[in-house]
């Protein structure tokens, strides 16, 4: 089972958040005072907010925010977990994806019209044909963007270590060198693309819109 929680950072209003600040690991009171904007302090305290939600849905409340860590890519995870987990946010918008029966990885991004020029090395000479040959450009542009940055989130490693070229998308199946990954797309609203990457083929994805702390 993938279950997979989205919420907007307007959730944050009205509520008191610094009982729930106490709650986090220093590595993340580091990382909240780090951001200068108010916009990314709540992305971040919004996708913090949708981790408990699933750790207490998944029976896993003995994993507490305070014990959360991030290795050397900035990846989050709990020491000695039996689940795995990914965060990544968009405008004003987080998502985060959980699961006890594999690796995962996930990507959103807004939909927005970009000068292709700045990602030229991005993707392949292939995948940049089936852009510029797409009927929606943009959208397309954000299906491979989502893809690859959601792969690379669930391998673990980072883009320093994980060179573009070496994932492959070969008739729909994707790679990493020689290890395959599974990945699905979804819209979590018209103008927000999400694509979802674990290290198993799953049949069963779960998705809730969060709405209240």
């Amino acid at each position: 089972m993938i279950q997979i929680y989205y919420a907007y950072t307007d959730i944050l209003l009205n509520n008191n958040l610094e009982k729930f600040i106490g709650q986090l690991s220093l590595q993340s009171k580091s990382k909240l005072s780090f951001l200068k904007r108010v916009e990314d302090q709540q992305l971040l305290l919004t996708s913090l907010v949708l981790l408990l939600k699933a750790l207490k849905e998944n029976d896993c409340e003995n994993f507490k925010l305070s014990d959360m860590q991030y290795n050397i890519t900035g990846k989050p995870f709990f020491p000695g977990s039996p689940f795995d987990f990914n965060i990544s946010h968009t405008d004003n918008c987080a998502a985060i994806v959980f699961s006890k029966d594999c690796r995962v990885g996930i990507d959103v991004e807004r939909i927005k019209e970009i000068d292709f020029s700045d990602f030229t090395d991005y993707f392949t000479t292939d995948q940049w044909n089936d852009i510029y040959s797409a009927e929606d450009k943009f959208k397309r542009f954000y299906f491979y963007w989502t893809l690859i940055e959601s792969v690379v989130k669930a391998d673990g490693r980072g883009l320093s270590l994980i060179s573009t070229k070496r994932i492959k998308l070969v008739n729909g199946d994707l790679f990493i060198d020689n290890a395959q990954w599974f990945y699905n797309h979804y819209n979590i609203d018209k103008f927000i693309s999400c694509c979802i990457t674990t290290d198993k083929k799953i049949k069963s994805y779960e998705i809730k819109k969060i709405t209240s702390i």
